[in-house]
């Protein structure tokens, strides 16, 4: 079973595939600092539906799963592959 889309099987009430993916590499494409047009612009959408609801525009914290913790020091050298253990 596959999750997502393949750029070919996206809806066909869209452009074609090949319109979509070029301007979607556009967008994701990482500047100087590090971040894409598109994180730029989703943060900022977020951050109007937290103004909009009464929220602090930024998050105050943070919630890191136990999982993620346990991996923190070896992921880099072993890899990591949602959950998955693997040799070495």
């Amino acid at each position: 079973m596959k999750e997502g889309y393949t750029w070919r099987a996206i809806p066909h009430d869209y452009p074609n595939w090949q319109n979509v993916h070029y301007h979607y590499d556009i967008w994701a494409k990482e500047d100087e600092d590090g971040v894409s047009l598109l994180d730029r612009i989703l943060g900022k959408l977020v951050e109007m539906e937290r103004k909009e609801n009464g929220r602090e525009a930024k998050t105050t914290m943070l919630i890191v799963d136990s999982k993620s913790i346990q991996n923190a020091d070896t992921a880099e050298s072993k890899g990591y592959d949602a959950g998955k253990k693997l040799l070495e």
